[in-house]
């Protein structure tokens, strides 16, 4: 006979028990509220600012330092937008700032991050990123859209600056009149501007390319010594101020200036280059750029009776800033281009540098030694044509298709005179694919 074992009933609907319905315990609601902070970094050993797989950038480093405290969790490590987390602008890779805006919403706490969190996280960051201050905001901030200019400087040698007539080295020092040159020339830039010339990948129909630059200047130069040549080189800071800018922008603006100041290009040429033909304009270095300062002067104005100003961070923070601008940043600039003369190696190519490019194109075609050989041997044999009319068939030799370019003088040699046949192009292809590998 099988016995049956009734088991108790369970109700397990709604957890009922004895006639009433058991609630589970709601977890604590935190309140939050919206932070900025203010940081620096000096960004030659990362990709640039935002957060890429794979990739150490500043805000990956942020993020780490920001979980280990316990402010944010794993996932929102992971989805930073989780918790709101924005940046003032995306730096470019190896490109520094002094000055550096984000926010970020996290639990409301404003002793803990004002007081003891930029502490809190330089104990658990990197040594070349600083947390400064952190201050709150309207619940609504947002670091990029709400700021209204913000200011970058290229440091560089004012060789750079230097005239045919005059030695690319240590000892140039810039005269007052060349000076004067460089800031009538940066003036051009002022004002609202098309600059599809100055980024990749954007026609001239596309309105995002236009840009509202404020100021735009070239300071006081200044002596710093290069230890190891035992000399003093003299470097230039130049500093423009703008609504924001497009990917290359600021590099492509004084690329372009320091080609005219040298007399490679004529003057005109950059009133051109806001204009719908592409051109092929040359970039300067990375290693000079540094975003200075975020500008929230609407904001402050605004929210000045709730909320702390953004634009300025008051005196002891202010200094702290300046003081680790120069320690970690402008002096270990100064020291790496004195080492590694960068500078001196991206004059060397300028010389070669062609303007000209199709214009159907979404970029300027890259271009080697080969291709512009053959374009100068082409525009000399078609300038010899003009002008001789013994020689009608001079134009045969000439590859087909090859492009028109200025060349420069170093370029037009002798040598290229004539247009090289074309198993020496290929020869001479092979060359130069062999020494890129």
């Amino acid at each position: 006979m099988t016995k049956t074992v009734e088991e108790p009933a369970v109700d397990k609907l709604n957890h009922v028990q004895s006639g009433g319905v058991h609630k589970e315990a709601k977890k604590p609601r935190v309140k939050q509220a919206k932070y900025a902070m203010l940081l620096g970094y000096q960004g030659k050993k990362y990709y640039g600012m935002q957060l890429q797989k794979d990739l150490p950038t500043i805000e990956s480093k942020l993020l780490e330092a920001m979980e280990k405290a316990g402010w944010i969790t794993a996932a929102q490590r992971e989805k930073p937008f989780d918790f709101f987390f924005q940046r003032a602008a995306r730096t470019d890779r190896a490109v520094s700032a002094a000055r550096q805006m984000c926010g970020m919403q996290l639990p409301r706490d404003d002793e803990k991050y004002k007081v003891d969190g930029p502490g809190i996280l330089n104990n658990l960051l990197p040594n070349d990123i600083r947390v400064f201050g952190m201050k709150r905001t309207i619940n609504f901030f947002h670091p990029q859209k709400q700021c209204d200019y913000r200011t970058y400087s290229y440091t560089c040698p004012t060789f750079v600056f230097a005239k045919p007539t005059e030695l690319t080295n240590a000892a140039f020092r810039i005269s007052k009149e060349t000076l004067a040159e460089v800031n009538d020339i940066l003036s051009i830039y002022k004002g609202t501007h098309n600059f599809f010339n100055y980024t990749a990948k954007r026609a001239y129909d596309d309105m995002s390319s236009n840009r509202y630059i404020v100021s735009f200047e070239c300071k006081e130069p200044f002596l710093f010594r290069d230890e190891f040549r035992k000399e003093d080189v003299e470097f230039i800071q130049i500093v423009v101020k703008g609504q924001s800018f497009v990917l290359h922008q600021i590099r492509k603006m004084v690329g372009m200036v320091i080609t005219v100041v040298r007399e490679l290009h004529l003057k005109s040429a950059i009133q051109r280059s806001f204009e719908g033909q592409r051109m092929d304009i040359p970039m300067a270095p990375g290693l000079g750029l540094l975003l200075e300062r975020t500008h929230y002067d609407s904001y402050d104005k605004k929210h000045s009776k709730d909320h702390e100003p953004l634009t300025d961070w008051g005196e002891i923070i202010e200094k702290e800033v300046e003081r680790t601008k120069f320690e970690l940043i402008t002096k270990d600039m100064l020291e790496t281009e004195l080492l590694s003369q960068g500078m001196l190696k991206w004059l060397a190519d300028l010389v070669h540098h062609d303007f000209s490019s199709n214009p159907e194109a979404e970029e300027p075609e890259k271009k080697t030694f080969v291709t512009m050989a053959a374009a100068c041997a082409n525009k000399a044999l078609k300038e010899q044509e003009a002008t001789s009319s013994e020689a009608p068939e001079a134009s045969e030799g000439a590859p087909e298709g090859a492009p028109e370019v200025a060349c420069a003088p170093e370029a037009a040699a002798p040598e290229l005179a004539a247009a090289p046949e074309k198993p020496q192009i290929e020869e001479e292809e092979k060359v130069a694919a062999a020494g890129s590998s």
